[in-house]
């Protein structure tokens, strides 16, 4: 059984890491202007990956592409071995609860649960520590999961729509149901069955009718490409989702955007021309539009494809991981430049789960056919040990032999003091901002690094309902010569009686766990606590540095860079003297 599936592996193989490598080449411009790619990269924008760590990070669109197909798989075993298996979106759905987590919570605490426990999880991927990593998650799905979270919502989310989103979220994780069912006994099922997938968390019909039309280019190019032209594939989607669709209001705007995208791929237009017309990508029928266009552009050069398809000003990672998933379904694994899949984040796991994707479930509850590693995987939710290796700890192992492999192949962490304004500091990829806990500005150091940033800075602090004395959150640096900026809330001074120490201590150790999370290596902080809040400047000194350097002796190879930027000789002189103390 596993021969006769075999003829797709390379086109699945092809689909699943060609969205990883658009997701991870984009996800470096995220948020980037035009002026900011083109000003670095060159007149053909980012054509390599920028690594962090000596990889190629992935972002939420793959993490969620993964969620997808192993709620897929968990379904579909249940059916295989009980007969009993319900449609994918009520196993999708508990999948993305278990992405939740790991974007919430941390790995060894949702670890400490057994699965199918309310904290425990359904997915064996909840076994892979990377994917414990925040890599600017969709807002809409973090807030429609966290609803779904306290509550149970109908089956039917077309039906009963959680909220009114059209973002493009739903869309560019859509792959593996296209991958998994390319033989779907009634095809129709199939794209209104990928439809429900987006609207769990995009409730607008132009959130999740663009993914029944990627699902059914994807799984129509396994089943009929090069027979049909990619073009024609796109136009019978298109006619498709109008009849699955027939009377949605939104349906014209929808047909409307493929027929440009089809049109433009066929002019001579500059391409950056043809993708502002069809939008940036941060909502699903652009961000479609703008891989269907790429795709027919160049659907026999995926690495053209690629590039082109993330060098604008929108949603870079998820255009890019949208086209990935057509021209590698398209070109397959095996045509895919080698850079590309040299240092790509979670390689393996990718192809794991493609491998599942096109194998399925070869048990039945007719058989006494035994498959221990899908037994783990999607019976028992844990990611498969083979008897034959070490008995020590897999995951211990694993992390041992990657901190030894940081240790030799690194320089150590630099530690360093600047004097000067920390809103002007361009040698690393985030600041800390001493914030107040409502997040939404301030005197001092806050007050600076918002009026820096710029308005939008302040719109996206309104959304985090502020932060904890201790606690750090992250946000974009927006107008900053940096990408991120980490928000933490430093203690008043007490006199020492209200825990001030620990609490000064937490900023640091959670502002660089939000660092390492999130892939940054390199952190500016400002003296935190020391202006209004009135903390002694050596005692805060001596914490701030000692704080630091337990953090990167605990965590080896994590981080490139940590410095404070220090506004004054006097305050520059006390940190320097807290560093040669604890050097002594």
């Amino acid at each position: 059984m596993r021969k006769e599936t075999e003829e797709k592996l390379d086109q699945i193989r092809g689909s699943m890491i060609g969205g990883a490598v658009g997701d991870a080449l984009g996800y470096t411009i995220e948020f980037w202007s035009e002026n900011e790619i083109f000003g670095k990269y060159g007149p053909d924008g980012i054509t390599e990956y920028e690594l962090v760590g000596g990889e190629a990070l992935i972002s939420d669109d793959t993490q969620m592409t993964l969620f997808t197909a192993n709620g897929i798989l968990v379904g579909e075993t249940r059916f295989r071995l009980r007969g009993i298996g319900g449609i994918p979106r009520g196993y999708v759905s508990y999948a993305y609860l278990d992405w939740l987590k790991t974007q919430i919570s941390d790995f060894k605490t949702v670890n400490q649960y057994e699965r199918f426990t309310e904290k425990g999880g359904r997915s064996w991927l909840l076994d892979v520590r990377d994917l414990f990593a925040r890599r600017a998650p969709g807002k809409t799905c973090l807030a429609a999961l966290e609803q779904r979270a306290e509550r149970e919502y109908p089956d039917d989310s077309i039906q009963n729509p959680i909220n009114n989103s059209k973002g493009c979220g739903g869309v560019m994780r859509i792959a593996p149901m296209a991958l998994k069912y390319r033989y779907f006994i009634n095809p129709d099922d199939l794209y209104m069955e990928a439809a429900q997938l987006a609207a769990i968390t995009h409730g607008h019909s132009l959130g999740y009718m663009p993914a029944a039309v990627i699902c059914y280019i994807i799984s129509n190019i396994l089943r009929s490409y090069p027979e049909k032209s990619l073009k024609k594939l796109v136009l019978e989607a298109r006619d498709t989702a109008e009849r699955l669709f027939e009377g949605d209001p939104n349906l014209p705007a929808l047909t409307e955007i493929i027929n440009r995208a089809v049109q433009f791929a066929e002019n001579d237009a500059p391409d950056l021309e043809n993708i502002h017309a069809l939008g940036e990508g941060w909502v699903a029928e652009e961000a479609m539009a703008i891989a269907i266009y790429c795709a027919l552009k160049y659907e026999n050069d995926f690495s053209k494809a690629i590039i082109v398809s993330v060098n604008h000003k929108g949603d870079s990672d998820s255009t890019g991981a949208i086209t990935g998933n057509i021209v590698g379904a398209i070109v397959g694994y095996d045509a895919i430049d080698e850079k590309w899949k040299k240092n790509l984040e979670l390689h393996d796991v990718i192809l794991e789960i493609a491998d599942d994707l096109c194998h399925g479930c070869q048990m039945s509850e007719y058989s006494e056919y035994i498959d221990p590693a899908w037994v783990s995987k999607y019976m028992k939710m844990h990611r498969y040990k083979d008897p034959g290796a070490d008995k020590k700890d897999e995951m211990a192992d694993r992390e041992a032999q990657a901190n030894k492999e940081n240790q030799e192949n690194r320089a150590n962490t630099v530690i360093q003091l600047v004097k000067g304004d920390i809103t002007k500091i361009t040698d690393v990829e985030a600041i800390a901002n001493a914030a107040n806990r409502s997040l939404l500005g301030g005197g001092g150091v806050d007050g600076a690094i918002h009026r820096a940033a710029g308005p939008k800075l302040l719109e996206e602090c309104r959304k985090l309902h502020g932060c904890n004395t201790g606690e750090a959150k992250l946000t974009s640096a927006y107008n900053l010569p940096c990408k991120y900026v980490i928000h933490t809330v430093g203690p008043i001074w007490y006199g020492g009686r209200n825990g001030e120490a620990e609490l000064l201590a937490n900023c640091y150790k959670n502002s660089l766990e939000v660092a390492v999370q999130n892939g940054i290596r390199s952190v500016a902080f400002p003296s935190i606590s020391t202006g209004v809040y009135s903390y002694p400047v050596e005692e805060a000194a001596r914490i701030a540095v000692s704080t630091v350097k337990k953090f990167i002796e605990d965590h080896p190879g994590k981080l490139d860079l940590v410095e404070w930027v220090l506004f004054d000789q006097g305050t520059f002189a006390v940190y320097e003297a807290a560093m040669m103390q604890l050097k002594a």
